[in-house]
């Protein structure tokens, strides 16, 4: 369950089956290094005013700070973003094996290679804080039911309730508080402004 309520934290659905037709950037090890690279030199060393991170290395650095286990290489989840949203796609066949025991009881009646896209929002990126909001979830384009997936979410919160609120649907990332975020198309800007 952690690594599926992870990916659903952390693409409108095309209604494609292939994985290797899904867009967007992968999930990766190497890309937690590359965005805490950019973060970094954004807001702690702040060696550049700006930088533009991949969106997936930043969902990949997000969900280990979450504190997701270190990726398999061979995860195959996709992220894409535009300027309103985080789309993070793959097939259920794609969870790691345990994962899938997990979530079994909510998926067991939908074909392995059945797409889903999970949308999250990012309602504030100021004053010293990012929140990232999980919006919903589809499966092969059906919405999934909030009553499936709330308890799961909750049950997540549980687990790290200094790092998830709102009942699980949100992660609250701190920045400082002259810092400025904004998703744009398959990235996401993070900006200091000119030391006076």
């Amino acid at each position: 369950m952690t690594r599926f309520l992870l990916t659903l934290l952390a693409v409108p659905l095309l209604g494609l089956r292939a994985q290797d037709s899904l867009p967007g950037s992968r999930i990766s090890n190497a890309g937690v290094l590359r965005a805490e690279a950019a973060t970094d030199s954004v807001f702690i060393n702040r060696s550049r005013l700006v930088d533009t991170v991949d969106i997936g290395d930043f969902a990949s650095f997000l969900l280990a700070r979450i504190g997701a286990p270190p990726f398999d290489d061979s995860l195959a989840f996709k992220v894409t973003a535009d300027s309103q949203r985080i789309h993070i796609s793959g097939r259920l066949m794609d969870f790691p094996a345990d994962s899938r025991a997990e979530i079994g009881p909510i998926f067991r009646f939908l074909d392995s290679t059945s797409v889903w896209v999970a949308q999250i929002s990012m309602p504030q990126a100021e004053n010293g804080i990012i929140i990232f909001r999980f919006e919903g979830l589809r499966v092969s384009g059906l919405p999934i039911p909030d009553l499936l997936v709330a308890a799961a979410l909750d049950e997540y919160r549980q687990r790290y309730p200094r790092m998830l609120a709102a009942n699980g649907r949100e992660f609250h990332v701190e920045i400082p508080r002259e810092a400025r975020v904004r998703l744009v198309h398959n990235g996401i800007v993070l900006r200091m402004p000119k030391q006076p």
